[in-house]
């Protein structure tokens, strides 16, 4: 019993390391953590931000987008790279143009920020389709999604 008990915490410790020091070709899906380490936020273009971005608005209540969602991101750019600044963490501010689900483009402004997500431990995006945020959840324009001068 206490072999079996002993081994399944080996187990979990070697999947957890493994699970970090995952390999290059997989560097856009691992958890991000900031020890030192150079890469801190996955890039404006990565296919899981632009998952994130699509999921984040698919959440919204259904009358706020009119029950729109994102099908894709075109003409991505990064707007700022921040780090070290009033706050520690690190924040990429990134805009495009949202394909919606109606057919339709609308401007979409999101940031990538670290230690945002599930219990800080990797990072988290928070979007804004520009002209439909009717509440202005995200102020006016999406100006909380945008980087300060």
């Amino acid at each position: 019993m206490h072999i079996a008990r002993s081994a399944r915490l080996i187990l979990s410790a070697l999947t957890i390391c493994a699970g970090i020091s995952a390999p290059a070709s997989a560097e856009e899906n691992r958890a991000y953590f900031s020890f030192g380490g150079d890469k801190r936020l996955p890039e404006c273009t990565a296919a899981s931000v632009q998952s994130a971005v699509a999921g984040s608005v698919a959440r919204a209540r259904k009358d706020y987008y009119g029950g729109r969602t994102i099908l894709g991101i075109n003409d991505i750019q990064e707007v700022a790279f921040k780090v070290n600044g009033l706050s520690p963490l690190a924040r990429r501010y990134c805009s495009g143009t949202a394909n919606l689900s109606d057919g339709s483009y609308q401007s979409v402004h999101y940031l990538v920020e670290e230690h945002a997500g599930f219990v800080g431990v990797s990072w988290n995006v928070e979007a804004c389709l520009a002209p439909l945020d009717k509440w202005r959840v995200y102020g006016s324009h999406c100006s909380t999604l945008r980087p300060r001068r």
